[in-house]
């Protein structure tokens, strides 16, 4: 009797207070990395991976290459420039015909000088001729317009995403340098605008000594539907080596 009374009660308790069943195993799933990694990737998928790696390799050593040679142009006008200037100053002892010597016309690409602007830092040199092969390596002088030592405008063009980067920075009264054969010419900068492409009378301005140009704006992608435009007066020469 006292069994039964005992199952009755089990049963009882078992009824109000069910113990909680034993858990069961859930399956985990497969993190999606290793689900990845375990499918079969798509050959489309694959090649076509292929072909950004190999622009990418492309692309940069497309970059190294032009990098280089700008460079090497920039040592190599560099060089010349200086050794027209020693010929130039040698000349002057035999001749004794000094800065007023005339000088032959420029060809395209032949060294025209180096221009900086100590505050940004910018310093480039300078090639005659404004075609897309000078303008590659150089600043270019655009042909037709003054040259430092004589009277007019002096217009140079250089592209905005190489050696005219830095005029994005530009301010009023800045001073610009332009080292010739002649020597070298100091410039303040007076005026700051932006111009659409077809106001080519900014280069042929009597009123400026000095006129840098170069695409705007300085971040655009793409062939730049405005011109940047950097306008200065000329101060007096700080180096006249061969009078």
């Amino acid at each position: 009797m006292d069994s039964a009374r005992y199952s009755y009660s089990q049963r009882v308790i078992s009824r109000f207070f069910p113990q909680p069943s034993a858990p069961q195993a859930v399956p985990q799933a497969r993190p999606p990395q290793a689900a990845a990694r375990g499918r079969p990737r798509h050959p489309f998928l694959r090649r076509l991976e292929y072909v950004f790696w190999f622009a990418g390799a492309a692309a940069g050593v497309w970059f190294v290459l032009a990098s280089l040679g700008i460079i090497s142009f920039q040592v190599t006008q560099a060089r010349r420039l200086e050794k027209l200037e020693s010929d130039l100053t040698s000349g002057v002892g035999a001749s004794g015909l000094g800065a007023s010597a005339p000088m032959g016309p420029l060809q395209p690409g032949d060294p025209f000088g180096r221009i900086s602007i100590p505050r940004i830092g910018l310093s480039a040199m300078v090639a005659e001729g404004d075609d897309d092969d000078t303008l590659r390596h150089a600043v270019g002088h655009i042909p037709g317009t003054a040259a430092p030592w004589g009277a007019g405008n002096v217009a140079l063009a250089g592209h905005r995403d190489t050696f005219f980067r830095g005029l994005s920075r530009v301010r009023l009264d800045d001073v610009i340098e332009l080292e010739t054969l002649r020597g070298t010419f100091k410039y303040r900068v007076e005026r700051i605008t932006v111009v659409g492409p077809q106001d080519i009378q900014v280069v042929q301005s009597p009123q400026w000594d000095l006129t840098l140009v170069t695409c705007f704006p300085f971040h655009y992608v793409g062939a730049a539907p405005q011109r940047y435009i950097v306008q200065g007066l000329r101060l007096k020469s700080i180096r006249a080596p061969l009078d």
